[in-house]
């Protein structure tokens, strides 16, 4: 993912507690390798899209929020089990029984922003990694400070991340409006020039063709 060789840039508007999202990379970074080895390097850039954006700063017991926000405790689950099915196919591990805490997810965006301003896409994508994995795989809650500190400084960032990333807060408001404006209404979703490419997480395959149609056009 090294901008000089990109034939073009490719914005990826998520939420780092979405499982879609989370699956989907897990799939678009085995495209992004086959992609490379035919000659087309993609430069990816992760921006904000909050799910629950009025979600307090210190989050939300998990059971209590999703029992309202899906209509039940059991709704929820459900949503979750199926979840788990398709991350297995793919290596994406989830283990919802280590999560109690629904968390804002405006912190992490917020360092996402400045891994990506300060490493640009190669390091942006060690944190999301980090912050997906974190929070699917180990339960962590990643709208805690010091949970997203220790994640940081793991994923290759220098000390004192968090406290970085604090005026980044209202870059993450900026570009979360611009991609509601380009109409986007769920996650994940694939922009190029701030236009919407397409939408849902996608195989291998899906991936591919995708993006080289892209490439060629960009072309």
């Amino acid at each position: 993912m090294n901008a000089k060789t990109s034939a073009f840039k490719l914005q990826i508007a998520s939420d780092v507690i979405c499982p879609w999202c989370y699956i989907g990379k897990r799939s678009l970074d085995k495209a992004l390798e086959r992609l490379a080895a035919q000659g087309i390097g993609i430069d990816v850039e992760w921006v904000p899209y909050q799910l629950n954006p009025t979600m307090p700063a210190e989050g939300m017991d998990r059971r209590a929020f999703r029992s309202v926000r899906f209509g039940s405790w059991a709704n929820a689950q459900a949503m979750d089990s199926r979840a788990v099915a398709a991350g297995r196919a793919v290596g994406a591990v989830f283990d919802y029984d280590a999560q109690s805490r629904t968390p804002s997810t405006l912190a992490a965006h917020s360092l996402s922003r400045l891994a990506y301003a300060e490493g640009g896409s190669t390091l942006q994508h060690d944190v999301v990694e980090a912050l997906f994995v974190g929070y699917f795989a180990k339960g962590e809650d990643i709208g805690d400070h010091a949970v997203l500190e220790r994640i940081a400084v793991d994923a290759g960032m220098s000390p004192g991340a968090v406290e970085r990333a604090l005026p980044y807060k209202a870059e993450v408001t900026t570009l979360e409006a611009m991609v509601r404006d380009a109409g986007i209404t769920a996650v994940p979703s694939y922009l190029v020039d701030g236009r919407m490419l397409f939408a849902g997480s996608q195989d291998v395959d899906g991936y591919v063709l995708l993006l080289t149609a892209a490439a060629k056009k960009a072309a």
